[in-house]
């Protein structure tokens, strides 16, 4: 167990072609770190700089005390699970979770017992005398935990581990995997696009876009605290709706008002905040949770669209709705009136709503 630094580190390829950009990243000891963020947005180059299996090139990398820059991958104490499983087909369940501490000599008896203790961790004990191809993906994916877990790395590398599986496959490992994290207590460094497994499985996210690092926070903090505009509508399903228009003062009071659109008081709390702002362009966010279907278009903040598709979603139903030609989404109760071409009233509730500059796309309030 470590914890493991990357320090000012970058990724240039040639035609100065750079995938990761100068960046900095501490994952505590024992630490659930998610790298995530779009295809290309640098993170699996990351995970396989800290690895080994990418040349850095600039910057260092700490595993514990140890800057591991020009150590081999074999000697870094960490352990990596693919994407693809990277199973041999010709060995049993056993073999393949045994193959590594063979290499490494250890004894029969030390690699019997951790091959079993693994066994029994991941609910494989029944499975160990079988060949990879009379496994479930699910169960092919836990040898390849088990293969890992037997050599008791520092660190344990999650490379996009659950994008073969089906859906239901992937929620189920998904808890097996946070489930390990508990029992093992080890440092997990764990890379994926898909933003629910990393909400749901991360003690900290680092969310990348074009080899930077945009934020780095608990999921909640990063759910209800967006540093920019790509984090605000990166993270969360269905994503941030955003409207353009400009912030106006009227009557001593704020009001943002879309262009062509609708006008929103906005809380007395951002005023500080929003004040040079006035008569300059500005985007609202808002999340789909956070606009309410009521009976009438009347009241405070109450506008008015036209619903163009419904997806009932079991106890919530998605509505996209359209406003003088601008789509947004809202996440109402399952048990709306509403039906397709029909106008819907809302009411924006602006408790969790946000303003970015729509220069520097940072988050204003």
């Amino acid at each position: 167990m470590a914890e493991v630094i990357v320090k000012n580190v970058s990724k240039i390829y040639p035609g100065d072609v750079k995938a990761v950009d100068n960046i900095t990243l501490e994952i505590r000891d024992r630490e659930f770190m998610v790298l995530v963020g779009p295809s290309g947005c640098g993170k699996s180059t990351t995970l396989r700089m800290i690895a080994g299996l990418e040349e850095i090139s600039e910057g260092e990398i700490l595993i514990g005390d140890r800057v591991v820059n020009n150590v081999p991958p074999k000697d870094r104490d960490i352990a990596m699970v693919f994407q693809n499983y990277a199973l041999y087909p010709h060995m049993t369940v056993f073999d393949n979770m045994a193959f590594g501490l063979k290499l490494r000599k250890f004894k029969k008896a030390e690699i019997q017992r951790r091959v079993e203790e693994a066994a029994r961790i991941l609910g494989l004990e029944p499975y160990l005398d079988r060949r990879p191809k009379n496994l479930s993906g699910g169960q092919r994916q836990r040898v390849a935990v088990g293969r890992a877990i037997v050599r008791k790395p520092k660190a344990f590398l999650f490379d996009e581990p659950l994008s073969n599986l089906d859906a239901k496959m992937r929620v189920q490992m998904r808890t097996e995997i946070s489930k390990l994290h508990s029992q093992l207590e080890t440092t997990m460094i764990y890379v994926t696009h898909d933003q629910t497994e990393a909400m749901t499985m991360g003690d900290r996210i680092c969310v990348m876009k074009d080899g930077h690092i945009q934020q780095i926070d608990t999921p909640l903090n990063l759910y209800d605290n967006p540093t920019n505009l790509f984090v605000a509508g990166f993270i969360g399903m269905p994503p941030m709706n955003f409207f353009h228009g400009i912030v106006q003062s009227k009557d001593k009071k704020l009001y943002f008002k879309e262009e062509n659109g609708f006008e929103v008081s906005l809380p007395k709390r951002w005023n500080a905040s929003i004040e040079s702002y006035i008569d300059k362009a500005v985007i609202f966010g808002i999340r789909p949770e956070d606009i309410i279907w009521q009976s009438d278009a009347v009241g405070e903040n109450a506008i008015e669209a036209k619903v163009e598709v419904i997806e009932p979603m079991g106890a919530e139903t998605y509505l996209y709705l359209n406003t003088n030609h601008h789509n947004f989404i809202a996440r109402v109760d399952a048990h709306n009136p509403y039906k397709v071409g029909e106008k819907a009233h809302l009411k924006l509730c602006l408790e969790k709503a946000h303003l970015f500059d729509p220069a520097t796309e940072k988050t204003i309030t």
